[in-house]
Formats: structure tokens, C-alpha cells, sequence
């Protein structure tokens, strides 16, 4: 017994040296230092519900609602649930099985000797336990118990990672809601505007200073505004409609209420550095460990061509009483090895089967990371860049209504004809479109800075690393 001790706890420690984790899934793909694009100076906060800096009351319980009743959000934690119960399945296999049998029978049997029919009536009652167990040599089980919680903390992280995608889709659609709202307001004022303008040119025409092309042009004009106003009501229905789902409500079934105006940019997030996103980017971090659950699942179809030992004890009680059941204890043990002889290769298909998806996985891992780089590259670059652009219509609304306000008076005073009032009006109504859809394209680019960096907020807990 002892010298089947010391081989048993010999092969024990080999199991380690049958498949080791130790690849590193960034040592192919060194990371930047910094980002090309200079992020703004930030200031720190609290609350890592980077929303909540928007100060928006009706956007942050629009947020809560939506990482409650999203039926994506409640796929995702269903997938996590399938995960942990996958895990407590694998986590069974270090354990010895144990059944309980119990039994109880009757039966007739007619026996003939000669010409004699002699006929007997037996009872058999039985009550028996057997274990089982399977002494984990090479690591299989434990290697495949591994691989079930990564796959729990990817599916955990892939959870923050659906709550992350939904509170920016809920933000964005929110803020192109205001827009929308804030657009099709602005078109009703310069709806009003151009009638006065028309009967500025009738009025005009009546005391024979102007002409008729200049009324057809400003009707014109003012059928061209007047137009907008229902598609951009269509589209204010369609975002709450947007709005409502991502809530988890019917269409048409939410009250949502706006403010009258864009709010401010409020304060930049801390970019921090790009080896970050291995920390805060909760799709980066699923892919990371999905690496990793591949790796582990290599050494379980290793191991699996190798002789498993398994060990197996049954006791109990037999008799053809009830009253003498438990006279006479039945009890053996057994140990037996299994191991592969021929199997066509199937087992060796495997161990390259695995290694495949394992480096199906490194590669995903480093595209999930190059495309998470890129997103923050691009939200840096592109916030920047919105920044002067923003500043750059608002100059040019400036000189624009400065321009048609030159041009009317020119036009009151008989100095031009109409048309260069029209072009002003047209200029500078084009402007105030596109100076508010700038606006609301900045609080988008930061909302897609928020996305990018990932955060440190979480609607589940992903774990502690992982164990052998």
C-alpha cells in the first residue's frame, strides 16, 4: 500500500508537467506607450457612472431603467448563469460520486423433478452504497474545471460589456433626442422668421420698391423650412420610440421628457495609458480570459490521451428478509486503470482541434485589443477636432447673422435687391442646423470616449483571477 502511495503521489505531481498555462497573450503584440492624441486634463470623480456627468436627471433613470429591464442585458446574465452552472459541473469532477440503491423483490419459480411440478416463492431485499472516484493524474479535471470559471468571468465581463454598449446607445439616443427636439424647435423660429420676411418683400412690393421674383424667392424659402418640421417630428417619435426599447418598454408606452437645450460637455474622463485597457475594458478582459479557458482546455484533451485510475467502493446489506436485513454486511473495493489503446486518432485530433481554438482565441484577443486602442484613439482624435469645429461654426453663425443683418438693411434702404437678404437668411438658417448638430456630435464623441476607456463600473462580479 505504501509503495502504491508514493507512484500515486508521483504521478500527482507529473499531472503539472503535462500541460502548463504560460503563454502571455500580449508578448506578440507590444503595446504604445501613450496616445498619439493628447487627452484633456481631467478631473477626478467619485462616480465611475460616467452618465451621471451629464446631469441629467431624466437620462440617468432612463440609464437605471434600461441596465434593469434590457432584454439584451437579461440575455447576457442568462448566459452567465448557463456559465456558473457549467462550472458547477465541472467542479463536480474532483469530488467522489456516491448513489444509494435500494431494492425490493418477489417472485415465483416452478422447478420439476420426475413427474413432481414444485413450485417456490422467493423475496429479495437489498440496500447498497457505492462511491465512485476518478484520481485526477494529469490535471484533466482540473484543467477543464479552469476553463469552466474563465468561461464564467468571460461571460460575466461580456454582461458589463452588453451594460457599458447599452447606457452609451441610451446616452446617445438621448442626446439625439434633444437634438431632434432642440432642430425642429429652431425650424418653427425660423419658419416664423421667413413669414415675417415675406411680408417684408409684399410690403415692399406694394409700394413698388421691390419685385415679385423676391416674394416668389422668400415663399420659396419658407416652404423649403416649413418642410423639415414633419420629418423631424417623425424622427423625434422614432428616437423615443429608440428610447422606450432600450428601456425595456413597449413603444409608445414611455413618457419621455426632454430638456429644451444640449447640456454642457461636462468634465473629460482620465485616458490613462494603453496597457489600461487590459484592466478597464471589459470585452478586452473576456477575451483575455477566453484565451486563457482555450489554453486550459488543451491540457484537458492532452491528458485525456493518457491512463485515467479510478477507484470504486460498494457496501451494503442483502437478504431474503426484511427481519434479517441488516445481518450481514456485503462490501468491495476495486481500482482499475483505463487507458487508450487505438482510437484511430481521434484523441490526437483532438489536442490539435484545441490548440486551434486556442490560437482562434489569441488572435480574436489581440483584434478585440487593436480595435479597442482604435476606438480611443479615434474618440481622442475626433473629440479634439469636434472641439475647433464647434468653435469654428460659432464664429461663422456670428458673422452670418451680422451679414444678414447688413443686407436687410442694404435691402430697407433700396440700396440691393432681395437676393442677397435671401442668401444671408439661408446662410445663416444652415448654420444654426449645422452648429447644433456639431454640439450634439461633441457630447457624442465623449460618449464614445467614456465606451472606449471601458470604465470601473460593473453590473456583475467577474471573479478574482483564476485558479489551477
Amino acid at each position: 500500500m505504501s509503495r502504491a502511495a508514493a507512484v500515486l503521489l508521483c504521478m500527482t505531481t507529473l499531472s503539472a508537467c503535462v500541460h502548463s498555462v504560460e503563454r502571455s497573450p500580449t508578448d506578440g503584440m507590444p503595446l504604445p506607450a501613450d496616445w498619439m492624441t493628447a487627452s484633456p486634463t481631467a478631473e477626478a470623480t467619485g462616480d465611475p457612472r460616467w452618465w451621471m456627468r451629464f446631469q441629467q436627471p431624466g437620462l440617468n433613470a432612463l440609464v437605471t431603467d434600461a441596465l434593469t429591464r434590457n432584454r439584451q442585458l437579461q440575455a447576457a446574465r442568462a448566459r452567465l448563469d448557463q456559465a456558473d452552472a457549467l462550472l458547477r459541473q465541472q467542479t463536480s469532477g474532483l469530488y467522489p460520486s456516491l448513489e444509494l440503491n435500494g431494492r425490493a423483490s418477489r417472485g415465483k419459480n416452478v422447478i420439476f423433478i420426475g413427474d413432481q411440478r414444485v413450485q417456490t416463492i422467493s423475496n429479495q431485499y437489498s440496500l447498497s452504497a457505492s462511491a465512485a472516484y476518478e484520481v485526477d493524474l494529469w490535471g484533466r479535471v482540473r484543467h477543464g474545471r479552469t476553463a469552466s470559471r474563465l468561461d464564467a468571468q468571460a461571460a460575466a465581463l461580456d454582461a458589463t460589456a452588453a451594460a457599458h454598449s447599452i447606457a452609451a446607445q441610451v446616452t446617445e439616443t438621448w442626446l439625439s433626442l434633444i437634438e431632434t427636439e432642440a432642430r425642429l424647435a429652431l425650424t418653427r423660429s425660423q419658419a416664423e422668421l421667413n413669414t415675417r420676411y415675406l411680408e417684408l418683400t409684399r410690403l415692399r412690393f406694394e409700394y413698388g420698391s421691390g419685385s415679385i421674383v423676391g416674394i416668389r424667392q422668400q415663399e420659396q424659402q419658407v416652404a423649403g423650412v416649413e418642410s423639415q418640421a414633419p420629418l423631424l417630428t417623425a424622427q423625434a417619435g422614432v428616437l423615443r420610440n429608440q428610447l422606450a426599447v432600450l428601456a425595456g418598454h413597449p413603444p409608445g408606452k414611455m413618457r419621455i421628457a426632454v430638456p429644451g437645450s444640449l447640456p454642457q460637455l461636462p468634465p473629460p474622463p482620465t485616458a490613462g495609458l494603453p496597457a489600461d485597457l487590459l484592466l478597464h475594458r471589459p470585452d478586452v478582459m473576456a477575451a483575455y480570459r477566453r484565451v486563457l479557458a482555450a489554453d486550459h482546455r488543451v491540457g484537458v484533451a492532452v491528458a485525456d490521451r493518457l491512463p485515467s485510475l479510478r477507484l470504486t467502493a460498494d457496501t451494503g446489506y442483502q437478504s431474503q428478509s426484511t427481519e434479517t436485513l441488516f445481518d450481514d454486511l456485503i462490501w468491495s473495493v476495486a481500482a482499475g486503470i483505463v487507458g487508450p489503446v487505438f482510437d484511430a486518432g481521434r484523441r490526437a485530433a483532438e489536442v490539435r482541434r484545441t490548440d486551434a481554438v486556442l490560437r482562434e482565441a489569441l488572435a480574436q484577443y489581440e483584434q478585440a485589443l487593436l480595435d479597442a486602442m482604435a476606438e480611443v484613439e479615434n474618440a481622442l482624435l475626433q473629440e479634439q477636432e469636434q472641439r475647433r469645429h464647434v468653435e469654428a461654426l460659432e464664429k461663422r453663425v456670428a458673422a452670418s447673422r451680422s451679414l444678414l443683418e447688413a443686407t436687410r438693411d442694404r435691402y430697407q434702404n433700396g440700396l440691393s435687391d432681395y437676393l442677397p437678404v435671401l442668401t444671408a437668411l439661408t446662410t445663416l438658417q444652415a448654420d444654426e442646423q449645422s452648429y447644433l448638430t456639431a454640439k450634439r456630435q461633441l457630447l457624442s464623441y465623449r460618449v464614445q470616449l467614456h465606451r472606449a476607456l471601458g470604465g470601473d463600473w460593473s453590473v456583475v462580479d467577474t471573479g478574482n483571477g483564476e485558479s489551477s
